[in-house]
């Protein structure tokens, strides 16, 4: 008989949202423990010791002490994944300091170590991580989002909330989410990330012409990012 996949569910600084997603899952998640076992995991009341085979790591990094605790996690894990935008981005849209002299201390994990794979979202959507853990453990190569949260809205016909004046980031965010906020009613604040191609200043400029105040966070995040194309 194949043995179960060994894997552990951590938390740096965080809500612990999206590992209760994921535990929330009733059923689905005993099917799951037919083929994976959870050895690690402090809501569980889980202490595993020795390697494991995948590591589902939530939360930014705000301190020293993190910092080493996702280095351990890193050597004892086979496969690693970002889970959540708070260990995929930092929370970059979440807290939207960007380094910046908050006093806070919000770095993502790929800062540190060696990321295999993201899961996006605040929380990460369970299907999502249903699909992901299915090709990891068949050891398939996981499928990349490329569209945006905007096309997405698109699909189901929603009217633009940026024509009403009001701030989305769904043009430069991310998709994945089936527009989940904008079928709801609700803006899109951006917790899936970055897409591929978002151009900050290009999304910068369409909100001025609607006449839609650009909010600080996107203007410190514009100078990031071109700072970064200075030094790559």
């Amino acid at each position: 008989m194949k043995r179960r996949m060994r894997i552990g569910l951590y938390s740096l600084s965080s809500c612990e949202g999206c590992i209760v997603e994921i535990l929330n899952m009733e059923d689905k998640l005993l099917e799951i423990l037919k083929h994976v076992e959870i050895v690690d995991c402090r809501l569980l009341g889980i202490t595993g010791e020795g390697n494991i085979d995948i590591a589902f790591v939530e939360g930014f990094i705000s301190s020293n002490d993190e910092e080493e605790k996702i280095r351990e996690i890193r050597k004892k894990a086979r496969v690693l994944v970002a889970m959540g935008d708070c260990a995929c981005s930092g929370g970059r849209f979440l807290i939207k300091d960007f380094g910046e002299a908050s006093g806070i201390r919000a770095d993502p994990i790929d800062k540190i170590i060696k990321v295999d794979y993201y899961l996006w979202g605040c929380p990460v959507n369970s299907e999502e991580f249903l699909i992901l853990l299915r090709d990891i453990i068949q050891d398939k190569k996981p499928r990349e989002i490329s569209k945006t949260v905007c096309s997405e809205c698109i699909f189901f016909e929603k009217e633009c909330l940026l024509d009403k004046g009001i701030l989305c980031l769904g043009p430069i965010t991310r998709g994945g989410c089936n527009a989940l906020c904008l079928v709801n009613n609700r803006a899109c604040f951006g917790c899936r990330g970055l897409s591929e191609d978002a151009n900050i200043g290009g999304f910068i400029k369409i909100l001025k012409e609607k006449g839609i105040e650009v909010p600080d966070y996107l203007k410190k995040l514009s100078k990031v990012m071109k700072l970064g194309e200075k030094t790559h």
